[in-house]
Order: C-alpha cells, then structure tokens, then sequence
C-alpha cells in the first residue's frame, strides 16, 4: 500500500533534546487522534522519518545539540523519501527574523515556546488535513491516470481473450442424469474449478455450491413449468479446489423428461465468471469515487476538450455537466492571473506532465474562488498524449481555517476574551505608554474559588455556563481601554492601564468579588461561587511583563491561602515566602533518604484515672538548611507533591516498630494512634499497607488506632465507609480526628465504624470561658455517647481545662499540661516511671463557694474581710480570665463581681457564665451610671441581684446569705 494510501491514524514526529518537552507536546496532541512517535536528536528524528509508514507531520526543536533543526530540515528535504513531510517548527527562538528563515527552508509554519496548547493542537490538526488533502489529491490523480491506462489495456486484453474463447470454446461443459443422479464434467469445467477431475454424482456437484445459492440452482435444475426446458442460472458461487469462491455462469437445456415430466437427462456449459465480477465491483468503486469525491475532477481529450466532470465540480463551478462538455476549460479563467501565468502553467505540463498551485477562477454566478488546481498529462501504451485530468478543492475552508488559526492564537474561543498571549501583549503595551507618561499600571488576577468542584459535580456545560457569565460581568467592571482575558481554565487577567492611584485597582478588586459573588443562574441551577484576587502595580513592583506578572501570582497565592472572596496586594515578602516553599519542597523529597524525619509521641491519659491509656505518633522534620520544620508548613507541602504516601507509611511503620519494642521490654501496654491524610485515606491499597506493617512489626492490631480527619471523608462518603470497614476488619480501631473543623454530621458520622472522636484543640484553647465552643465541646462529648464512641480532647495546657472536660464526662486528653510530645527515648523514660495526672478531688460539690471579682485589690480585700466570718469558702479574682480559672477547677455557687473591669464588664462576664454555669447565682456590684445596662442583663437572666456602690455591710452580707440558700433550694429542687 502506498504512503498516500495508508489506513490508520496520522503519524506525527516529534523532535526535542528536552525529555520533559517530548511529554508535554505528546500530551497536548494527544486527544487529535495520532499516533507519536518521539527523537531526542537530529540523527534519531532522520531515522524515524525514513521508517514506514512515513510521519505526516514533523514538530521540530530548532536549537538541539550535535544536529539542529535546521540541519534536520535540509537533509529532509534532500532526501526524496521524506521530501514531501511537512515540518512545523517548534523552538524559543521567537524573533521575526528566525521565523523568516524556518519558513524560506521549507517549515509549513512556526510556533514559539511557550506552547499554548489550542493553538498547537489547531496548527497540526489544520496541517495534518492539508496534508491528508495533499495525499488524496494524489492518490486519486494516481488512481485516475492507472484507471484510464488500466482500462485501455484491459480493453485491447479483453479482445485477445474473447478471440481466444472463441477459438478454444473457454467454457465447461456438464451432463446430468436425473434419474441414477451422475454427474459429468468436462475436463476444462474441472480445470476451472482447480480439480483434477469433476464430481461423480449430482449430490456431490450441488456440494459444491455456496449455501446460500444451492437452493437457486436445485429449483433450476428441476426445470419448472415457469421456465421450460431452458436452465439459466446468471451467478452462482463455487468453490475452488484452494478453498476460494468462483463465481460461474450456468446455462442449460432439459433434453429429456420422464412420464412424470420431470427432468431426466441435462446438459449445459459453466463460465467463470469471476474477473466479471471483480470488474464490475471496480467499476461500481470508481464510480463512487468519481462521483462521491469532494475535490472536483475535469478529464479532457488531448486538445483540452471536456469529456468528463464529477458532481463536486459542478457544486464548485456551478456549471452542470452538459454545460461544460466539449468546452475548454477556459470557460472559468477569472481575468486575475495574466497570459504569463497560463503559460508558464502549461510549459510546465508540457515538459513535466503535471502542474499544481493555487488559482483563482470564476464560478458561473460570477463569484470568485480560490482553488487548489493539480493537472496531470496522460499518455497511451503507445506513449501518446491521450488526457488531461484536472483535479482542484477549494480553499475557502483553509483560508478560513487560517483566519481561525489566527483568532485562536489571540482569543479565548469560550469567553472570546484575549488569550494568555494576547494578555501579556496588551501588558506591555500598558507598560510602554505608563513608563513614557510616567503614570503606573495595576495587573489584577482573578482566581475563581472551588471552581473545579462545580465542574466535576455539574458538569463541564454548567461550568463553561459560568465562565462566559463571569467574563460578561467582569467586562461591566473595568474601564475602556483596560484589558480583560483569559489566562487559564478559572483564571482571569486585567490590566488597568494609567493608574491615578492605588484606591483605584482597591477599588475595581472589590467590585470584580462583588460582581462574582451574585448567584449564578446556568442550566437550571442557582450556583453561589467567589474568587481570590492578586495585584500588583508598576513601576513600584516591577517594569517588565514577567516580572510585574510574577509579582500578580505572589499576591493571588497570598490572597487564595488567606481564604475566600478576599484580595491582597503584592509584598516583597511574598517571594521570601514563594523561595522558602519551594526549597522546603525540594528538601522534603530528599528528607526520608537522608535521615532527617523523626517521630515524637505525645501521652494520652485518662480523665478518669489519670493514667496513660495511650500515645499519639507526631512526626517532625529537622533539615540542614532549614532547622526544625513545623509539620504546619511541610504537611501541607508533603500532601501538595505526593510525597505523604511513602512518609506516611514510614512514620506507620516505624510508629508500629517503636511500640512493638516497648512491649518486648514489659512496658505498658498502650495504643498507638497514627494520623492518616486524606491522600493517603484515598488509596486503594492502604488496607493491605496497614496489614503489611502489622504483620512485618508484630504489633497486635488491637494496639493500633488510625485517625482520620472530617475532609478525608466528605467528598466520596459511601467510599470512605467501605475503607473504614475494610480496616476495622484488620482488628484496630480508627478515630475521627479534629471533630468539628469540617463537615461534622450525625447522619454520616453515624453510619462510620469509629471507635473515638478526638475534639480539636481550637475549642479546648478558649474552653472555660468562651461559652460557644464550650458548647461544641461539650454536644461533642454528648454525641459521642450516644453513638457508644470514647472521646479525647487535644490541646490540653492547663488545669482549669483539665477540670472542665473532666467535669463533662470527656473520657481522655492529651497536651502540654501534662507533656509535650518527646522523642521515644524520652517517651521510654516517661513510661518507666510510670507517672500519671493528679486531680484535685478535695473540694464536695456540697460546699457553699462565693467567688468574688474585682480588678482592684484593695476592693478585694474589703471585701473577703467583710464576710470571713461566714460559713462559705471564698475564692477571689482580679480578672474575669481568672474567674474563668477557678470557676472551672470546682464548683461555685454565688459570684460577686465589680461592674467596670478593663477585659470586659461584669454584665459581659456574666453573660458568659451564665451560658457556662447556668446554675450559679450572679450579683453584680455597680454604680448609678451603670444601672440601664446592668437592668438590661437582669432583664435577660444573666444577673441575680445587683447592689449599688458604696455597699452596706450589712445588706451586703444578707444578700448573699439570701443567695446562697436560693443556691441551694435549686439544688434540692425536684
């Protein structure tokens, strides 16, 4: 088969030194439908361009080592094999200049790096069809002059074949005798046939006729009373002694019937039929092709006369057949191209036999077209000039195809907004004219937020919905002259040109989020999204594109970790902060392989019995460049590249080995939590790396608990069940960490197989006196009983904490009140001598307690020595943090507490309490000034009592004996 005739894909070259440009252009060119074929040198690319079948494309690196571009361009179009390969280079050298001069060796085009890839993907769809173009054109010119010579010889073959039939009779003859059933073939009927001798019996000749023919031949040979004695049978398939198909004639006479009329004797002849056949499926094929063709096809005699045109060519010309035949093609001569032009056009014929270009002609209505015209001489056996044949397509299409080619390469074709390319151009535009009127330009990136998630969740549709939308309202925002584009799938550019001031750039960020923040409505649904924003500002960032772009995507990172709908402007510290990542990202891949992780255990105890129930394996990372780490930073980077699969299996094993270890020395026997990220949650083969680990240490899987943070499991729910089960069938318990950061819900929490529910240290922090987290700690610790779950609190520092949870019934607790996390040889220690958490118990629930608070000490002491002489224990506090304290070490049934405090006043505080210890009985010490809004407190329940400054002593002391047995009949109370 021929390179033009070639089935399959197109095969596209690619050539670059760079391995890691080869995989990018393969990936971009990847969804075309081609096949890739890829050489890191000139030398390898020669070769690989000379193997079959041949590339219909080649995209070639210019400034390669050894061998460059241009040298692999020239030895192809030197070598006639691969003359005709079309070449596109592909290079950084993005002068004018270089561009010429790929183009005048012979490259179809030149695109600069970097790459954009819908520009390239259009390039080589666009040269792979002109190339395919290329291809049918000639082989169906090829087709066309082997057609016309193939039928003229076939013709004069044909006549020397009948003389020879007829001369030798070329047909076999056969004899039937119905009434025994034999069968009698000519030797030349056998010869047909490929057999050495005919069949014996009727039975045994019908055998070998096709099924499919066999009942058409048998009602035949009966000789019905439809068709009388003659048999006709015009095609019937048999089969040749090699196995193949024979198409046969049969014609026949019945000679002799018996009594019944039925036949008794025939006799006919059988012709092959079969070159028939193929002839007339030839014919049938180029007919198709002739007529069916998109490019349109002219044959004229030797005198330029028409004889035959096709129906693409009246569809282009707009002339029919019968008005163009015995014409010359002259007819269709537009007046553009001069006397010179058809001359040198026919010269070329003449000493060539073929000519090819572009050439205007006129269609019949009088409208010009551009046509892609080839004209081949054809000549007889006799070497004769016998036709002319003219095949032409029309070019509108490509030279559309280029004016697309053209918009592409500028223009964002979903939001018809500029192009990255053409972005940075209009940038530097704004930049020219800013630094010559010495006024400054803002660059302003948009990044919609969890644009992706809508994408997947929606749908593509949806998404594009979007996109157009927000490039519509964005275009409302901006001014005329400024640019808007497009930059990347969710991510929009502006260059606000001859900035007055900076208020201004504040001013246009706030409206673009404003604008995105309206809901959306595309494809029936009501869709709510915002985005980030980065700006920078020339000259005072930077005087050049890249630069005062690089400073834009420092600040739209900045602004994107610092949460939804906001904007920042750039800093320096923004690339101190850019440099740092990405040298901690490059360290952290070496980490494991130099030794530089470690993992640090920090105790669990129990709020009950203040003794160890367990540890939590902590990793931490200490580098030579960059000291101790904190796992705040590199986590997220670990989780970012991948790099948390093989540290995250390497701190469970080596966490597993540790404990192991220390149950071998006699130790106690305590579990061992691990973390596990999402990434690593995700995996398909985690349950068999847990139960590797296990079986490779020896730990007992009941002496393993994995933690598993709210966000690994939300987005796939019924997946993260199945994980779930799927470890607890190992035998370990698995624990739901950093409850309530995420998407905390009974209804899925529920149907999870956890065995504990860790509350996150942010709502321990701030527990004893701030009454909304208190609140989420403490349904935590409710939700958890319910669901039969133990519960441990995280970031535990002090007692009053400590007392608080326990009061609450929260089960355990781990922090720095009782230690921090340690190495395991300090951990070793810490487990040797056996230390534990003592709780101060002194203190019955039934003893009567007045707290009193005032941040003036000699107040305080006026006040404890006005009421020493009572029966009560008396606590005091200069401040309500204090207050806070020891409300949560013990029980306190009567506070006192000044007015005007500086951390917040006694209505505020007891607002506080009154959410924390509803029970307590509050009476608040004020003057006259004070009154409207301590009645308002009152009013609202948060205070008791109040009393007026300067107290009396003695309705002082009444009223908090008065308050005391209040305490204590609603202690009593039923």
């Amino acid at each position: 088969m021929s390179q033009t005739q070639r089935p399959g894909k197109p095969v596209v070259l690619i050539v670059d030194d760079v391995p890691d440009n080869l995989s990018a252009i393969s990936e971009m060119i990847s969804e075309l439908g081609v096949d890739v074929r890829v050489a890191n040198s000139g030398p390898v690319a020669l070769r690989y361009a000379r193997l079959d079948p041949h590339p219909d494309l080649v995209l070639l690196d210019v400034m390669m080592p050894g061998m460059d571009g241009h040298a692999v361009l020239q030895a192809l179009r030197a070598d006639q094999e691969t003359h005709d390969i079309p070449v596109i280079f592909v290079t950084a050298l993005d002068s004018p200049e270089n561009e010429e001069q790929g183009i005048e060796e012979g490259a179809v085009d030149y695109i600069t790096k970097p790459i954009n890839p819908a520009v390239l993907g259009i390039r080589v769809k666009s040269q792979l069809e002109l190339k395919r173009a290329r291809d049918m054109m000639a082989g169906q010119k090829a087709w066309l002059e082997e057609e016309v010579a193939r039928r003229t010889a076939e013709n004069i073959a044909l006549e020397a074949r009948l003389q020879v039939a007829l001369a030798t009779s070329g047909f076999g003859t056969w004899e039937y005798d119905h009434a025994v059933g034999s069968n009698n073939w000519s030797p030349s009927l056998s010869r047909i046939l490929g057999l050495d001798g005919g069949p014996s019996t009727i039975a045994a000749s019908l055998e070998l006729i096709h099924p499919e023919d066999r009942a058409t031949m048998g009602l035949a040979l009966e000789g019905g009373a439809a068709s009388g004695d003659e048999i006709h049978v015009e095609e019937v398939r048999m089969r040749h002694a090699d196995g193949h198909w024979v198409w046969m004639e049969v014609r026949g006479r019945i000679l002799q019937r018996d009594a019944h009329g039925k036949p008794a004797l025939s006799l006919g002849t059988m012709a092959d039929i079969s070159r028939r056949k193929m002839a007339e499926a030839e014919h049938r094929l180029s007919s198709v092709v002739f007529t069916g063709i998109s490019d349109g096809i002219c044959i004229t005699d030797a005198n330029r006369r028409i004889l035959l045109t096709n129906q693409a060519f009246s569809k282009v010309s707009g002339y029919c057949a019968s008005e163009t035949y015995g014409k010359t093609p002259n007819m269709l001569q537009s007046g553009v191209h001069g006397a010179e032009f058809y001359s040198d056009m026919w010269d070329n014929i003449n000493r060539h036999g073929k000519w090819q270009g572009e050439i205007t002609n006129r269609r019949k209505d009088g409208e010009l077209i551009s046509e892609w015209l080839s004209i081949s001489a054809v000549h007889d056996a006799a070497g004769r000039l016998s036709n002319y044949v003219g095949i032409f397509s029309d070019l509108s299409e490509r030279h559309a195809a280029a004016e697309r080619i053209q918009y592409l390469s500028s223009f964002d074709p979903l939001t018809k907004l500029p192009n990255r390319s053409l972005f940075a151009d209009r940038l530097g535009q704004s930049l020219i004219s800013a630094h010559r009127f010495n006024r400054e330009t803002a660059v302003i990136l948009l990044d919609l937020d969890r644009f992706r998630f809508i994408n997947d969740t929606l749908g593509p549709p949806i998404g594009d919905g979007i996109l157009v939308e927000v490039a519509r309202r964005l275009n409302l925002q901006v001014r005329d002259g400024d640019t808007v584009g497009r930059r990347s799938s969710n991510e929009f550019g502006f260059v606000m040109a001859s900035l007055g001031q900076e208020r201004d750039a504040i001013a246009l960020a706030q409206r673009m989020l404003d604008a995105i923040a309206e809901p959306f409505d595309v494809g029936g649904h009501s869709i709510t999204i915002s985005a980030c924003i980065g700006v920078s500002v020339a000259p005072r960032d930077g005087n050049d594109i890249d630069t005062i772009m690089k400073c834009a995507d420092a600040a739209l990172v900045r602004a994107k970790a610092c949460g939804q709908n906001t904007f920042r402007f750039y800093s320096p510290e923004m690339d101190a902060d850019a440099s740092r990542r990405l040298g901690l990202e490059a360290a952290l891949r070496q980490a494991l392989q130099n030794n530089e992780l470690t993992v640090y255990y920090q105790p669990q105890i129990s709020l009950d019995t203040g003794n160890m129930i367990g540890m939590e394996a902590l990793l931490r990372w200490t580098t030579p460049a960059f000291g101790p780490v904190s796992p705040a930073e590199f986590i997220p980077i670990a989780e970012e590249t991948g790099l948390i699969l093989p540290i995250g299996e390497w701190v469970l094993r080596t966490a597993c080995r540790q404990v192991r270890q220390w149950l071998d020395l006699g130790l106690a026997s305590l579990r061992i939590a691990v973390n596990l990220s999402s990434r690593q949650f995700r995996q398909a083969n985690l349950v068999g790396i847990v139960s590797q680990c296990l079986t490779e240490t020896g730990l007992p899987a009941g002496a393993l608990e994995l933690e598993i943070t709210e966000s690994a499991l939300i987005d796939e729910v019924d997946e993260a069940i199945i994980q779930c089960r799927a470890l607890k069938s190992l035998g370990i318990k698995i624990s739901l960490d950093d409850f309530g950061t995420g998407y905390s819900s009974l209804a899925y929490i529920s149907r999870f197989p956890f065995d504990k529910i860790k509350i996150d240290q942010s709502f321990v922090r701030d527990i004893t006196e701030n009454p909304v987290n208190a609140a989420i700690a403490n349904a935590a610790i409710v939700l958890a009983r319910s669901l039969n779950l133990s519960v441990l609190a995280e970031g535990v520092e002090t007692e009053a904490q400590a007392s608080f949870l326990r009061s609450r019934r929260c089960d355990a607790m781990q922090g720095y009140l009782f230690s921090r996390p340690v190495p395991a040889a300090e951990f070793e220690q810490l487990l040797a001598s056996g230390k534990r958490m003592q709780f101060n118990d002194k203190l019955q629930e039934s003893q009567q307690t007045l707290l009193i608070v005032d941040d003036e000490r000699n107040i305080l002491t006026a006040l404890t020595r006005l009421l020493r002489r009572e029966s009560f224990n008396i606590l005091t506090a200069q401040s309500p943090a204090e207050a806070f304290e020891h409300l949560a070490k013990q029980p306190v049934q009567v506070i006192l507490s000044d007015q005007r405090m500086p951390e917040m006043s006694g209505t505020e505080f007891f607002a506080r309490v009154r959410q924390l210890y509803p029970d307590t009985l509050r009476i608040v010490l004020t003057g006259y000034t004070d009154l409207e809004s301590v009645t308002g407190a009152i009013n609202r329940g948060a205070i008791y009592k109040f009393l007026t400054k300067p107290w009396d002593d003695d309705i002082l002391r009444e009223q908090i004996r008065e308050a005391f047995r209040k305490a204590k009949e609603t202690e009593h109370a039923p």
